[in-house]
């Protein structure tokens, strides 16, 4: 698992936004809060309270606003994570909600 890149390193596909939104990660069918601290179309960083391993892949939950969506981890450090959203090409089976939270 990689670790967190350093900022002066960071190449984004899409901007982020700041933003302090609770979501709910399912792996392996245990839901582990986690504060969302940044946002974008395409992915986020989180800080979750006592949990130090996640699968590669899982389902991302914006409660509040009833939206689910596959999703990955790409680094891991500490209680911060940084995850990619998987986004499905048209003609695939539509499991996946768009993410759009505000």
């Amino acid at each position: 698992m990689r670790h967190k890149p350093n900022v002066r390193g960071e190449i984004r596909s899409a901007p982020r936004a700041s933003c302090m939104i609770p979501a709910i990660i399912v792996d392996r069918g245990v839901s582990v809060s986690c504060l969302v601290e940044d946002l974008s179309i395409t992915g986020c960083r989180v800080r979750m309270k006592g949990h130090s391993a996640l699968s590669k892949r899982f389902i991302f939950e914006f409660p509040k606003r009833a939206i689910k969506v596959e999703a990955e981890l790409v680094w891991m450090n500490g209680d911060e994570a940084g995850i990619r959203f998987l986004h499905k090409k048209p003609g695939e089976a539509a499991t996946t909600s768009r993410v759009e939270v505000g």
